[in-house]
């Protein structure tokens, strides 16, 4: 229940049409309390431990915003006991362990799911319905260009800085994520380097570029950094994708509402056209959220499962290999084990 938990219990409370929150979990009883403080929420659904709330609650489901390396102990508890999982992003801190909580869950017969959020927006989700449609043909080159300027506080100052592949692993899986689902295609091979500019206040690189190729002939130039003195993006990124009778451009993603998110579509030898972008009543989180909901009630697997988000995390992991080694890299999801 740190700041990020506090947000996400916010945002519970904003849309208790969709669910009920009946406890919350921190080992540090100073996080409990601003919890309290913050959110108005009842000392008496505050437990110091996931196996205290679960006993003492009726709960259908468990949502993980604890860091990355205790997405999975969490996640395979809450799976342990009957429970369906929506877990924040990046899903795990390696591929072997989300593979386990994947296996566990569809042994269990339960939902896992991981909260790509950024999928949840009517930019992205248009994009993807206009790659799909195919009005403008097959894709051939993409770009997509990130960046924003993180580095404000002195060195060391601040947790973001310490974070392992702040770039590659804590945002621009949200990227890559999104090159599959808009796409429609899976990635072959990534070439990366990833470097700290002399500017930098990160432990470790900070901006990265990228070429992927994915199995439908799609390639794409990724760049994004951390510590870009130029023009910031959106979150989502600035996207140009040709396809062989025109070229779709999108962004998306602003900071509290969809009213940033565009897309323009240019034919080829016509004018563009902007794009008029569907009503969304749950976008964002609230969009993973609504979309979880719907799995656990139809029985369904959610869009961001957390066995396709294998595929998102290899790739991202493929990046980071392809960046330490200077080799090209291969994304490789874990073999299935044998029970």
């Amino acid at each position: 229940m740190g700041g990020w938990g506090r947000d996400w219990a916010k945002l519970l409370a904003r849309h208790d049409e969709l669910v009920q929150t009946v406890a919350c979990v921190d080992l540090l009883p100073e996080m409990l309390e601003q919890l309290q403080a913050d959110v108005g929420f009842s000392p008496n659904r505050c437990f110091p431990s996931l196996e205290a709330a679960l006993e003492a609650t009726d709960a259908e489901a468990v949502l993980v915003t604890t860091p990355v390396g205790d997405h999975v102990p969490v996640a395979l508890a809450a799976l342990e006991a009957g429970k369906h999982v929506l877990v924040e992003k990046p899903f795990a801190p390696s591929l072997a362990e989300a593979q386990q909580a994947v296996e566990l869950a569809d042994a269990k017969g339960l939902v896992l799911m991981v909260s790509q959020n950024y999928r949840f927006y009517p930019a992205a989700q248009t994009a993807a319905a206009l790659i799909r449609e195919g009005s403008l043909g097959p894709v051939g080159a993409v770009s997509v260009q990130f960046r924003k300027y993180a580095n404000s506080q002195p060195r060391g100052s601040h947790r973001h800085y310490k974070l392992r592949q702040p770039l590659l692993l804590d945002m621009a899986i949200h990227h890559f994520d999104l090159m599959r689902f808009v796409l429609g295609q899976e990635p072959e091979a990534v070439s990366c380097h990833a470097w700290n500019p002399p500017w930098s206040n990160f432990d470790e690189a900070a901006a990265a570029s990228a070429t992927i190729t994915f199995d439908g002939g799609a390639v794409v130039s990724y760049q994004g950094s951390w510590v870009s003195t130029a023009p910031p993006t959106r979150w989502a990124g600035e996207w140009t994708i040709e396809c062989a009778d025109g070229v779709i451009s999108w962004t998306g993603r602003g900071d509290e509402s969809t009213i940033d998110d565009g897309v323009t579509v240019r034919p080829r030898g016509k004018r563009p056209r902007r794009v008029q972008l569907p009503e969304m009543r749950y976008w964002d989180r609230a969009g993973s959220l609504a979309a979880f909901v719907a799995a656990v009630r139809e029985g369904a697997e959610p869009p961001t499962s957390g066995r396709d988000n294998l595929a998102s995390l290899a790739l991202t992991f493929a990046s980071i290999e392809s960046a330490t080694t200077g080799l090209p890299q291969a994304p490789r999801l874990p073999a299935r084990q044998s029970a």
